[in-house]
């Protein structure tokens, strides 16, 4: 089982060759995206792109239970596997009277069987281990945000590799229209690592609290700014493409033999447990 970081590699070597899907979307504020896991804030990506605004898997129902059709210029899903929360929020929408879009990279998801085909986008990716999305996601935000892969692959290789596991904590603050990239790679520290706590935000949010205490066990993972703190890891792009991979690639050069064997072990056990479809696309 290859790490996170040769996928960041095989992504970045693929992405401005791969063809991608002519969206129907025009910006406008009652634009709609949602999402669960890391693809609620890919979600927030989008509406960043076409306007509008991202809710998540805990709160579209009651986000939508008192608005209408008529509410929304266009709904999208976005999921990667095409089914999972995915189902359960493409059969909320069709009860409800919504017309909307999914955004995947399944081209057979379970949740298309409720809505149209012309409405379903489907997004290359490459075959992944199970929690990784690291071509899925990098493969929709291209498409939209057009970034450019030869400066990320330069800041890449221009990396140095910080030793996570000397910390208990990864810290990942970003300049505040970073948000997005500084949560995803805070979910990814804890879907790949384990045993390492980890959370993200703007550095206006930051600055209330965590960022009072001097923590010698706490890494702060700065980007795009400042904190004064102790232990500090910087990266500098102007990219949200380019954020998520770098730091992508540094959780994985940090994975040990063993996180893998979680992922897949645990995994599979939950897939079960939560009875999820996808149609396996990893």
């Amino acid at each position: 089982m290859e790490t996170l970081d040769q996928y960041v590699m095989k992504t970045l070597d693929n992405l401005e060759a791969w063809p991608y899907p002519s969206l129907p979307l025009k910006r406008d504020n009652k634009n709609l995206f949602l999402g669960s896991g890391n693809a609620s804030n890919v979600a927030g990506i989008f509406a960043k792109k076409f306007g509008g605004n991202a809710v998540s898997v805990a709160n579209y129902k009651e986000y939508l239970s008192s608005r209408h059709a008529s509410d929304f210029a266009s709904i999208s899903i976005i999921n990667a596997s095409g089914g999972k929360d995915g189902i359960n929020m493409a059969s909320f929408l069709k009860q409800n009277g919504f017309n909307f879009n999914l955004m995947t990279c399944n081209p057979n998801p379970p949740a298309g069987e409720f809505l149209p085909k012309e409405n379903i986008f489907i997004f290359p990716s490459f075959n992944e281990p199970p929690t990784y999305n690291v071509s899925t996601y990098a493969s929709m935000i291209y498409a939209i945000m057009k970034e450019n892969v030869g400066d990320i692959k330069e800041n890449i290789k221009n990396l140095e590799l910080p030793d996570l596991r000397k910390y208990k904590f990864i810290f990942f603050i970003s300049e505040d229209k970073y948000e997005l990239p500084a949560i995803m790679s805070a979910r990814k520290v804890g879907e790949s690592l384990a045993g390492l706590g980890s959370a993200g935000e703007g550095l206006s949010t930051a600055q209330h609290g965590m960022l009072l205490h001097a923590n010698d066990d706490r890494l702060d993972f700065c980007m795009n700014c400042d904190t004064g703190t102790k232990n500090v890891y910087k990266i500098k792009m102007d990219s949200y493409l380019g954020l998520i991979m770098c730091a992508y690639y540094i959780i994985g050069k940090n994975q040990t033999s063993s996180d893998m064997e979680n992922i897949m072990k645990n995994y599979t056990s939950n897939a079960q447990k939560l009875g999820w479809k996808f149609n396996k696309v990893w």
